[in-house]
């Protein structure tokens, strides 16, 4: 196993080796050059043959330029409304991260208690770098972005907490994979996911100690979501900081002499992506989040811009928490973050 990680890192480094090479001025004047205010894929996109031979960092500076272009992020308070439209799953009805769906119930006016069985889901936990316990303001841009705030069942979410992303079930989603059947406690894992309360989640959601998988219809968006995060996120804006995606969940420490939040697992969630196709639906609602907030998510409309970004599961899994990147160039102090290699794996340099 370790010579086949090795093997794949290893060509890993030749493709983006090789693509430094190619790359010519075009690919750079089109990573410049500034992104329409648009919701209209092929302008945003222009520039898309031209990128072709770009290196994985302009690749990625490219995306994180339509990603962050133009975005005008909601109030937090406004989200209820937009989520009811943004994610209405018909006249009457609200799909659900978790937990299917749900009576709308904007027009009583309230959101808690019987009146509403759902509320707003953070896919990239507030306490990892996106809301106020992480300690930014009530309204910041991560915490308010649409492209990763979804309606969940309220006790379903509570359940989830801030879990880390992970395949828990076997590779059919029909009983625990083996890691999950004798935790530490001799429990195995949980699947269907449910609560005290009763609620009970969707066909393929499961859960055990500090993970959770999502059910199987909402893999795919999930994992684009968060891809989306650690692209749009690279702690340069005001009231943001730095999002990676890793295989373990990490914050900001002097020890490690780390500047970023990672979440993940990040192999598992290049795999939903590679085995659920963007749907229709998702890319009816990436579309009706731009109206709202002006930016889309570029995985969205281009899933197979997601290897070179990122690379590839069997990377992931052998670089471990190395794994992690960003397009930010922000200082802290003496510390600064730099590109260490060809990979465009950023890393903490004093």
């Amino acid at each position: 196993a370790r010579r086949e990680s090795g093997d794949a890192m290893a060509s890993w480094r030749r493709g983006t080796l090789g693509s430094a090479f190619l790359c010519i001025v075009s690919c750079l004047l089109a990573t410049t050059r500034p992104v329409e205010a648009t919701c209209d894929v092929d302008a945003l996109f222009a520039n898309a043959d031209a990128m072709t031979n770009a290196t994985v960092e302009a690749t990625r500076a490219w995306l994180h330029g339509i990603a962050s272009a133009h975005h005008s992020p909601v109030t937090y308070a406004a989200a209820y409304d937009l989520l009811e439209t943004i994610d209405s799953r018909d006249a009457e009805t609200v799909r659900l991260a978790y937990g299917g769906s749900a009576p709308k119930c904007r027009e009583v006016g309230a959101f808690e208690g019987d009146a509403c069985v759902w509320n707003r889901e953070h896919l990239w936990p507030q306490s990892y770098g996106v809301g106020d316990s992480s300690g930014l303001p009530y309204d910041a841009p991560p915490r308010v972005d649409m492209h990763a705030l979804v309606p969940s069942h309220a006790a379903l979410n509570s359940a989830r907490g801030n879990r880390v992303f992970s395949q828990i079930l076997d590779e059919h989603d029909e009983a625990c994979a083996e890691w999950s059947t004798s935790w530490s406690d001799g429990r195995s894992c949980e699947s269907p996911v449910s609560t005290a309360s009763g609620a009970v989640g969707d066909a393929g959601s499961a859960s055990i100690g500090g993970f959770w998988q999502p059910p199987s219809s909402m893999k795919g968006f999930v994992a684009r979501a968060m891809l989306y995060m650690a692209l749009r996120y690279d702690g340069d804006d005001e009231d943001t900081y730095d999002l990676r995606l890793a295989q373990e969940a990490s914050e900001p420490s002097l020890e490690n002499e780390t500047t970023y939040y990672a979440f993940g697992r990040l192999s598992d969630l290049l795999r939903w992506h590679a085995s659920f196709p963007v749907a229709d639906w998702e890319r009816d609602r990436n579309d009706a989040v731009c109206l709202a907030q002006g930016n889309r998510n570029p995985f969205v409309d281009h899933p197979e811009l997601v290897g070179k970004v990122f690379g590839t599961a069997d990377v992931a899994e052998a670089m471990g928490n190395e794994q992690t990147w960003s397009t930010g160039t922000r200082s802290t102090g003496d510390e600064k973050v730099e590109t260490s290699d060809a990979r465009g794996v950023f890393f903490l340099t004093r």
